[in-house]
């Protein structure tokens, strides 16, 4: 496949090549919705051109500016502890756009290195055997419509979130302090329409991130997956066949041992770009896990003082319940599979073949596979099922707290 143009930065261009080559796999391929929107908030990283960092940095500091006045009403505001939390939920939104805008300025060549080694050499999807193939392929797509439920849930939300002011008592989208008075003539539409456009950018940044970050985890699980069935066949003469798939002509003349240095570098590849994501990603997992846990109680908290919110606080729970789960079931798969490659190599029938050197190395294999990789939130707790527990249960002890603030507040 051609190489693709590089961009003074030293980006590659991942546009229309990129978008035909990871369309033809069944996994890759669940890609392609987080690009099209990235490219639609114009956070596509395959472009460090000028125009793109000032549109980027116009939009990240105008967002930094509307979360200061939004954040400042919350602190004025404190006392009221119902309009405190009704105004924090979507503070913590639009910190979590922040988070999420940052990362993808500031990890512009990381996150194209990573994508150019996902499009270029990862193994293709055709080494599984069809029922396989068709099962990880429903999982990829899953994960997208996991995300879909999410994007659909938020716009839902957020189409009364910015609606409602307006209609009702010509409020504000975000409830804000401003050092002068923004009721008046002129002054009330200008800062509406700021925050109308601004909410949007917010809820699409979130989502495209979502959909993007997903699916790069959910690939690099399916390639642990390849990879254990590439070591359970090996010393086969079904490896032939994996061979000639992954590296043509070259395949059908490699040897055992050639094919198992060949796994011990994707296997580092792969460690690579899962230290990548790790590094990358880990604040954005952290804030999620927060604004998840800030959603949840919020929603529930404005649920009981104002059931006129019902639906619109309904949608923006449902909206963060399938957030943080995708996020958990991204992490779990991920650690699922990278543990189950120890198991696959140890199972290879290693113990049939006389080759020293063939035996050291998949001693040195199985040693490497037994750390398990997985995402974190800052460090602090992985990205699995029980994170999903905790939070839940993290969730209800903090609106139980608040529930029992306000009660002793209104008494």
């Amino acid at each position: 496949m051609p190489a693709g143009k590089t961009t003074k930065s030293g980006l590659r261009k991942l546009s229309f090549e990129f978008s035909k080559d990871v369309y033809k796999d069944g996994v890759k391929m669940c890609i392609l919705p987080g690009k099209v929107l990235l490219q639609g908030v114009c956070c596509w990283p395959d472009d460090e051109g000028l125009r793109m960092k000032i549109v980027g940095w116009f939009l990240f500091w105008n967002l930094f500016v509307i979360e200061i006045f939004h954040a400042s009403y919350v602190c004025l505001n404190i006392k009221d502890i119902g309009d405190a939390v009704d105004a924090g939920a979507t503070v913590t939104t639009t910190m979590e756009g922040l988070v999420r805008l940052h990362i993808m300025l500031t990890k512009r060549d990381v996150i194209n290195s990573t994508l150019v080694k996902i499009w270029k050499q990862f193994w293709s999807l055709d080494v599984i055997e069809p029922v396989k193939r068709r099962k990880l392929k429903r999982q990829a797509q899953m994960a997208v419509m996991l995300t879909s439920i999410f994007l659909g849930s938020s716009i839902i939300s957020n189409s009364q979130i910015t609606g409602m002011p307006f209609v009702r008592n010509r409020g504000l989208v975000l409830k804000s302090v401003f050092p002068f008075d923004w009721r008046r003539y002129y002054f009330y539409e200008i800062i509406y329409a700021w925050q109308y456009y601004s909410d949007w950018f917010v809820l699409f940044m979130i989502n495209a991130f979502d959909f993007f970050f997903i699916a790069l985890v959910i690939i690099c699980s399916v390639q642990y997956v390849i990879m254990q069935e590439i070591f359970k066949y090996i010393l086969t003469s079904e490896s032939k066949r994996h061979r000639k798939i992954i590296f043509g002509e070259r395949g059908e003349t490699m040897t055992d041992r050639e094919m198992l240095f060949e796994c011990l570098e994707q296997h580092k590849l792969l460690i690579g770009i899962c230290n990548e994501l790790e590094e990358s990603f880990n604040i954005a997992i952290l804030i999620q896990f927060f604004v998840s846990t800030s959603a949840i109680c919020a929603a529930s908290l404005v649920l009981k003082l104002d059931y006129s919110q019902f639906l619109k606080m309904l949608m923006y729970a449902a909206a963060h319940l399938s957030q943080l789960f995708y996020y958990c079931y991204a992490g779990h798969e991920l650690s699922y599979e990278t543990g189950r490659l120890s198991d696959a190599i140890y199972h290879c029938n290693w113990h049939l073949t006389y080759d020293r050197d063939f035996r050291k190395a998949i001693v040195l294999m199985i040693q490497r596979s037994q750390r398990v990789q997985c995402l974190t939130a800052g460090g602090i707790t992985e990205l699995d099922f029980a994170s999903f527990l905790k939070i839940m249960r993290l969730s209800f002890s903090f609106y139980t707290l608040l529930n029992n603030l306000l009660t002793k507040h209104i008494n």
